[in-house]
């Protein structure tokens, strides 16, 4: 027995939460410096209350605080920087309407409203980045672990808006209504007299219960939760047991960082399943604020943070929603955290005209009074009398739920003199942007503290710091405005998770942005990315960062690359400071370099290993012959006549159509009955198909000239067809011998190789692109170039087959992620052809796990795209947006609709413009429409001098040589002053 007592013990100790509490001294007026509180004798009076925190059972769905059953759910926030009036109004009155649904029973409903910076566990988030890649690099593992690292040491924090909601309890059932719940059932009983012997010598001496809730108990409390939480939807998601422990932790750190300390994830803190969820020590003997301890698990090392926390004491008397008003976001522009902890009881709405009513009699009695008594009232008792009476009039003729809360807002420093500051620009900043009115509690810290805990309300002996409101008051200050922005994840209806998180790709205010390219498709969303801007904006390097980052994480990345920037990337990372050599670009655009007779030797092998760059003008004959780039040769039929309609023009096209179509028409039937005669000898299809050559716009053209010999050897052709086929050749000849054409007209063409890498890029070094965007203006060479990036990107299309494949780890067979990289779109979007064909790749390229990324500097073809689906019933294929500086009010009145928002909105215009945004940083429209200002950071020296675009900058900064090694390389921090001052 005496062994079993023992044992049990040692398992509830570290249940203990213990106080270190000195009892408060007389009220102190001043809040200066700590004075000292030791006796004359030199020794250090003390007094330990060891007490435990009544957390008795938490899963991801619900918790025991007590006899008390909670449920937390995590709050989606939405940055309010260009939300529309809308959308404003939709985040300030939509809470208020769940709440309204949640107070149907009749019964008071308690809730906690927590707001809390909250350092992102960026360590934690690395193994989720890398799992959710195809196939990723050891570089790829080391830049998401050092990008992390890197994160940490910046204090990377993100927003967390957790709203805590009491279910009910466990004697008096739910206090929600969600149907008929019976939660009273008896506790299931221990397995023995021992057990039950144990368990009352281990309470009597610890003071700890052996916890033992019946697992009927849990599950039908559980579903109560889940009903709460299917009334918020898409407001939030469940709070995670590791996210309460947060919770739970962060008021009793301070500003310190809370510790990151392992949980028993399949504890639910039942019988015997305990875990130490913090040791806290805490001095309360100054009146308005208190010292605490923390000590290092790994030095031993003891940390202090003085913390305090503010009172609201007064409201505006008309509590409207006014957006440069929200409390909750206004906060956030001091430059140090504000926690907050807003606790509130939804009153039914009975019971909430008669609490107004009260209210109301009480001021009427007060100003009657001073009438009575020969005074004059003041005109504020005069503007509540009036006020309150408004109130009761609207619940009478309109009854609704409303509530009682009262808010606290929570600061911390190292010092005291910190602390005191920063209280007070707390209390100065909310009294001029809000007109909220706060006060610093004294001889109440320590219970307030304890008020800040998730849970049951200490019960404060503050209630004239209450205030009765309607629940509209409640989103009044934006508690889930913020500026959180980029992926994150979503369930479907049957509660699958939709989604990841991606790599990083930037900042917005103090919080990291994450975005990988398919989280939007894989929530169901389009395979479009579009980013635009102005030259020297920023847009290619953020367009680099994401090829390079998605190539490593195993994405099949192909890029068209009229500015050769793609290319240059790709040959920096992988021959470094040879790229400056006079001799190098003509040795690359050979496609020589890194052979075995090559001067230029990769610096890293296994990088050039994955990457290939082809030189289109420099390649062979007839590689965008439209046969050869289209799998199926009747296909190719449609893609010739969308190159000839290019090439020479709608207008042109109209002219020499019919000869075009019927030599088509021949050169097709002659490929048939070549297919037929090879199968006559007992081959195959497909042994004939692959020794018949296929159709070629070359022997389209031959074809044309052979019919207008023969028509002019017939003496009876009539002479308008004469004409049409002199004026077809004519034509075709012309075209054929202008600059580009060799790549689409060849006897013998010779497509690319098909070998899979992770980075293809397509140079177009030397295409001279249309410089109007406007094809009615264009020339005989803007149209041909127009047409070869068209065929470019549809042979690019082709590369990226949509073929099952086994994964070379794990051996599932999937459907590997692919992305095509589209620099100067706008060329591609200006003709009908072009619109069209990207329409198609964006549509299908959700269904075959292929992303198309967008880079221009004329977003108007863009928006065409999207407002043609709308037209059609689809839905818009751009799930995200990167907006880049515009140079014209009217330039960023044509972006602002890729932003979803009003053109004619000042606020929008003037977001996209100088001096709000600067090269590096965009305006951000993430997959869920939330649009922020973001600022782009490559983190590390190396990927700021591979995406260097500038032709005066570029070589200085490639004059030092990457390391193959991502673990060796340095931050941007670390570069020497010749880089920074290029």
């Amino acid at each position: 027995m005496g062994a079993l007592v023992i044992g049990f013990l040692a398992i509830v100790a570290v249940l203990v939460l213990t106080w270190f509490l000195i009892p408060s001294k007389k009220d102190d007026p001043t809040d200066g410096p700590e004075k000292d509180n030791k006796p004359a004798d030199g020794t250090r009076q003390r007094r330990e209350d060891a007490q435990r925190l009544p957390y008795r059972y938490a899963d991801d769905l619900m918790f025991v605080h007590g006899d008390s059953v909670w449920t937390g759910i995590r709050l989606t926030t939405h940055p309010e920087e260009l939300a529309s009036v809308e959308e404003l109004n939709a985040m300030a009155m939509e809470p208020g309407r769940v709440f309204a649904a949640l107070g149907r029973s009749g019964r008071p409903v308690e809730w906690h409203l927590k707001i809390v910076e909250k350092p992102i566990d960026a360590n934690g988030e690395t193994a989720k980045i890398v799992d959710a890649a195809w196939l990723p690099t050891d570089n790829f593992r080391a830049y998401v672990e050092r990008v992390a690292d890197y994160q940490q040491r910046l204090g990377a924090s993100e927003r967390e808006v957790a709203l805590f909601v009491k279910l009910g309890s466990l004697a008096h059932g739910p206090a929600v209504d969600v149907g008929e719940t019976t939660a009273d059932v008896p506790r299931s009983r221990g397995s023995g007299d021992r057990r039950r012997i144990t368990s009352t010598l281990g309470e009597l001496v610890t003071g700890v219960a052996d916890e033992d809730l019946a697992p009927t108990v849990v599950e039908r409390w559980q579903a109560v939760a889940a009903s709460v939480h299917q009334a918020f939807g898409s407001l939030g998601e469940p709070l995670s047991r590791a996210e309460l422990v947060y919770h739970i932790r962060k008021p009793l750190y301070g500003h310190l960082a809370v510790p990151k300390e392992p949980m028993i994830n399949s504890r639910s803190w039942g019988r015997s399943q305990f875990d130490l969820v913090v040791d806290f020590r805490g001095d309360n003997s100054r009146p308005t604020h208190i010292e605490i301890e923390q000590a290092d698990d790994e030095t031993g090392q003891l940390h202090t943070s003085y913390t305090t926390t503010l009172v609201v004491v007064s409201w505006p008397e008309s509590l409207r929603f006014q957006q440069y008003q929200a409390w909750a976001r206004r906060v956030g522009e001091l430059d140090f955290p504000v926690d907050i902890s807003w606790r509130g009881t939804l009153l039914p709405a009975d019971r909430f005209t008669k609490e107004i009513n009260k209210i109301h009699y009480n001021l009427r009695d007060e100003f009657e009074d001073m009438v009575a008594g020969g005074r004059t009232p003041d005109q504020q008792l005069t503007d509540q009398v009036a006020v309150s009476k408004d109130a009761v009039d609207q619940a009478v003729d309109d009854p609704r739920p409303g509530f009682e809360g009262r808010m606290r807002f929570t600061v911390s420093a190292a010092t005291v003199a910190e602390l005191n500051r920063r209280a007070s620009e707390l209390k100065k900043h909310l009294e001029r942007q809000s007109g909220v009115e706060v006060l610093r509690a004294k001889r109440l810290q320590w219970r307030l503290m304890q008020e800040a805990l998730p849970g049951d309300d200490p019960q404060l002996p503050i209630a004239p710091y209450q205030r009765v409101q309607s629940l509209e008051t409640f989103g009044v200050g934006l508690p889930t405005a913020g500026v959180n922005i980029g992926d994150r994840t979503s369930r479907d209806r049957s509660g699958h998770v939709l989604g990841w998180k991606g790599p990083f790709i930037g900042w917005s205010g103090r919080f990291p942005v994450h975005y990988g390219l398919h989280v939007g498709p894989a929530r169901n969303m389009g395979a479009g990315v579009a980013c635009a801007g102005a030259s020297g904006g920023g847009k290619s390097s953020l367009g680099l960062l994401k090829f390079w980052q998605e190539s490593e994480a195993g994405t099949e990345c192909v890029a068209i690359d009229p500015k050769v920037d793609f290319a240059q990337m790709c040959y920096y990372l992988a021959f470094g400071s040879q790229v400056n050599d006079s001799a190098f670009e003509q040795e690359a655009a050979e496609g020589t370099i890194g052979t075995a007779g090559s001067a230029f030797q990769p610096v890293n092998p296994e990088f050039w290993a994955e990457t290939r760059v082809i030189d289109l003008l420099k390649s062979h004959d007839g590689v965008l012959d439209p046969w050869s780039i289209t799998p199926d040769v009747h296909a190719g039929r449609l893609v010739a006549e969308t190159m000839f309609a290019g090439f020479v023009g709608q207008q042109m096209w109209q002219r020499v159509q019919v000869p075009v179509t019927v030599a088509m028409e021949a050169v097709l039937d002659r490929y048939d009955r070549r297919l037929q005669e090879g199968m006559s000898h007992g081959a195959s299809a497909t042994q004939t198909a692959a020794t018949v050559p296929r159709p070629t716009a070359w022997e389209v053209v031959q074809h044309i000239e052979g019919q207008l010999v023969t028509a002019q050897d017939n003496a009876a052709s009539r002479a308008d067809k004469l004409a049409e086929l002199e004026l077809a050749v004519t034509v075709l000849r012309s075209l054929r011998k202008m600059p580009y054409a060799r790549l689409a007209f060849a006897k013998d063409p010779q497509p690319f190789e098909t070998a899979r890498r992770r980075r293809t890029v397509i140079t177009l070094r030397g295409l001279e692109l249309p410089q109007d965007d406007n094809p009615d203006n264009w020339q005989a060479p803007d149209r041909l170039a127009s047409t070869i990036l068209q065929m470019v990107m549809r042979m690019a299309s082709q590369m990226l087959d949509v073929k099952l494949e086994k994964h070379p780890a794990t051996g599932r067979t999937a459907t590997r992620p692919k992305a095509l990289f589209v620099d100067e779109s706008y060329v591609v979007t200006a003709t009908p052809a072009g619109r069209s064909l990207l329409q198609r790749a964006l549509k299908q390229g959700r269904s075959y796990a292929m992303v198309v990324y967008l880079i221009t500097q004329q977003v108007a073809d863009l928006i065409r795209i999207e407002d043609a689906e709308s037209r059609e019933g689809g839905t818009n294929q751009i799930h995200s947006a990167f907006m880049f500086l515009q140079q014209s009010v009217e330039e960023a009145r044509r972006v602002a609709p890729m932003l979803k928002r009003d053109p004619d909105d000042p606020r929008v215009i003037a977001s996209l413009m100088e001096p709000h945004l600067e090269t590096g940083v965009c305006m951000y429209r993430d997959a869920d429409n939330r649009v922020g200002t973001t600022e782009i950071d490559l983190v590390f020296a190396e990927l700021l001098r591979a995406t260097d675009t500038n032709p005066k900058t570029r070589p200085v900064r490639q004059a030092v040589n990457p390391s193959a090694s991502v673990r060796a390389w340095s931050f941007q921090s670390e570069m020497n002053d010749m880089e920074v001052a290029a």
